[in-house]
């Protein structure tokens, strides 16, 4: 009997939890996990800018078996584009991703802002700035090679949701595939069809929302990819756990940490390593279509990226 009712629930408050439900995470914009799936979206129209900076330390550029050498270093300008609608209990969702990759441009500026907080660099002063080189091989096979200035179309994210419950208290699960529209040596995808398994949940004590998801990752890989050569299994996981907290004077804040998994073996550790990354997101009530935000390694120093994006959700 619960059962029964539960369906036409998820019918009738689909269109609500579109505007209303707890919103999909940012993900880890490495390059390298960026042609892997993304999140499972709760399923609105938006629009996102987003710019990514990142660099490898020049004394990790080779592993310890020197049998891996990478140069990872640039900044991706990103327009991430959802087109979403329902269907039947829940919401399907299209994801579109334009990305331009070029040189860092705000290398300087993240090391005079390190200068002035009166941290260290943790590397960036030991490689030239302003590079665009994002190259990996493992014994004498290039796995990736993008080293100048290119618009890039990432590979197109399909997925289906269906919530139940309100803004305030509820859930959804659903299942996303990515389809390969791009050489995987440039980083547009993995060339390959992969699917995605998640679910989210959310509840509200108090002043504060509580909200976790979670999510399973199926790679499948061209016989002759040369991503075989470097990632080792089929599958991987990640998780995020977050709080939205109560307004003050308008605005919102929505704090999160994930952990990322990695499905590669390199021996570089910034590349094999498992991560943990925070996300903050600012909003105001008089801005109710748009979110600020960024990403940001969370003291594992294995994600060495930092990403300031802006949504707007029609």
């Amino acid at each position: 009997m619960r059962r029964a009712r539960a369906w036409p629930l998820a019918v009738a408050l689909g269109a609500g939890l579109a505007a209303g439900a707890q919103e999909t995470p940012h993900p880890n914009r490495l390059a390298w996990l960026s042609i892997f799936p993304e999140p499972l979206p709760e399923g609105v129209n938006q629009l996102g800018l987003e710019a990514t900076n990142q660099f490898l330390r020049a004394d990790r550029e080779n592993s310890p078996d020197g049998r891996s050498h990478a140069q990872l270093y640039g900044e991706d300008w990103m327009l991430v584009w959802d087109l979403a609608g329902g269907l039947g209990p829940g919401r399907i969702n299209l994801r579109t991703r334009l990305d331009y990759r070029s040189e860092g441009i705000a290398d300087r500026a993240i090391m005079n802002w390190h200068e002035i907080i009166g941290v260290e660099q943790g590397g960036r002063d030991q490689v030239p700035t302003f590079q665009d080189q994002y190259v990996l091989t493992r014994d004498g096979v290039v796995v990736f090679d993008n080293t100048s200035p290119r618009w890039l179309l990432q590979g197109l994210d399909l997925s289906y949701a269906v919530p139940w419950g309100d803004h305030d208290n509820g859930a959804r699960a659903g299942a996303s595939v990515q389809l390969p529209t791009g050489e995987e040596q440039a980083l547009q995808s993995s060339g390959g069809t992969n699917f995605l398994a998640g679910a989210a949940w959310w509840h509200t004590f108090g002043a504060a929302r509580l909200w976790t998801q979670a999510e399973e990752i199926w790679i499948q890989l061209p016989q002759h990819s040369p991503l075989r050569a470097v990632v080792d299994r089929g599958q991987f996981w990640r998780a995020w756990l977050g709080v939205a907290m109560g307004r003050w004077r308008g605005f919102g804040l929505d704090l999160s940490v994930a952990y990322n998994e990695t499905p590669y073996f390199t021996k570089l550790v910034r590349v094999d390593k498992y991560g943990l990354q925070q996300t903050w997101i600012v909003t105001h009530t008089r801005c109710p279509h748009w979110r600020f935000g960024f990403t940001e390694k969370a003291g594992t120093f294995s994600t060495p990226e930092i990403t300031g994006f802006t949504t707007y959700r029609f």
